[in-house]
């Protein structure tokens, strides 16, 4: 029968995982890790969460070791702590793209695959790669799916999987993080509220004076919640696509949000594209950045971006 585990860190007796080996000696060993702070409804069922991964595991020959992540970062030294204690079948995040993110960082380059059940408020890697958003769906996927290879990126030595970037999108992210209430909603009523004040910041991209509203590094094609802002962006292709979205009049925002989830932004006067494998953004006071909707304030006014092309497992 699947492991149960209670308690963050996993920790379990000889005996017990004797006896767990004896009563399910051919098992596919699944390593779970719950952030029950993602989404809009884990916290509240985390539990219940718990029940039906071991459940679906079971029915599926599999055994199911859960740890609960308790603050940020933590995912990543979970990951670093068990990576190597079984021959994992995948690590798998549960939550959003913050802990997918925490996730993946100690799993590139290895050949031990992230598996994702997308139970966040935005999901943008989940959607870009076509996974289920459900619990049940996203569960018999994860079983019956297959590694793919995907690349992974880095901002300033940090990885991002899905996207990254300064400007107008770091900007509301910041404010977001600040919200208690998550989900769609109340990223569209911070995203809203402060459109009517930002301004648009200069910029040197590739020691070429620019000013835009936003600067977007994308490895896959959106932010989540179905805003794509590079629709034509590829997880395999070895680059980033750099979308830069210049000043524009005030009209022109409505344009834009239904070209974001719509899959229909496109190049325009006040929108470009391009393709590259690095990037360097020097900025005249240190910027505010998103990775993957995490928003950080950097310490310095350079920002090195590039591609680590086939660095990452995904199961699909």
């Amino acid at each position: 029968m699947p492991l149960t585990i209670s308690k963050y860190n996993g920790k379990i007796g000889a005996a017990e995982r004797r006896m767990a080996e004896i009563s399910n000696p051919v098992t596919h060993p699944y390593l779970f890790i719950l952030n029950p702070n993602s989404g809009t409804s884990i916290g509240k069922n985390s539990a219940g969460v718990r029940e039906r991964i071991h459940a679906v595991a079971k029915k599926n020959a599999g055994s199911a070791q859960i740890l609960f992540t308790e603050e940020r970062a933590h995912a990543t030294e979970l990951v670093r702590e068990h990576m190597h204690a079984e021959k994992w079948k995948a690590i798998v995040a549960v939550g959003g793209d913050g802990t997918v993110n925490e996730i993946a960082r100690p799993l590139v380059g290895t050949d031990i695959p992230i598996g994702i059940l997308p139970l966040g408020s935005g999901n943008g890697l989940a959607r870009h790669l076509g996974l289920p958003l459900t619990l049940d769906a996203s569960l018999k996927r994860l079983f019956e799916g297959t590694p793919t290879t995907i690349d992974s990126a880095e901002l300033n030595d940090i990885p991002f999987f899905c996207t990254a970037g300064m400007g107008f999108d770091a900007y509301v992210g910041h404010l977001f993080s600040q919200q208690k209430a998550r989900g769609l909603g109340t990223y569209v009523k911070v995203s809203f509220s402060a459109y009517w004040s930002y301004k648009p910041q200069p910029f040197l991209l590739d020691g070429v004076e620019n000013r835009a509203f936003s600067l977007s590094f994308a490895n896959a094609g959106q932010f989540g919640n179905n805003a794509w802002v590079a629709p034509q962006a590829s997880l395999q292709d070895g680059l980033l696509d750099i979308c830069k979205i210049g000043p524009f009049p005030q009209w022109y925002g409505t344009v834009l949000a239904c070209g974001l989830f719509t899959k229909s932004l496109k190049q325009s006067r006040y929108i470009d594209y391009r393709r590259a494998t690095t990037a360097v953004v020097e900025t005249e006071t240190p910027a505010m950045i998103h990775y993957d909707g995490e928003p950080l304030q950097l310490d310095t006014t350079r920002i090195e971006v590039k591609i680590k092309p086939g660095s990452l497992h995904v199961i699909i």
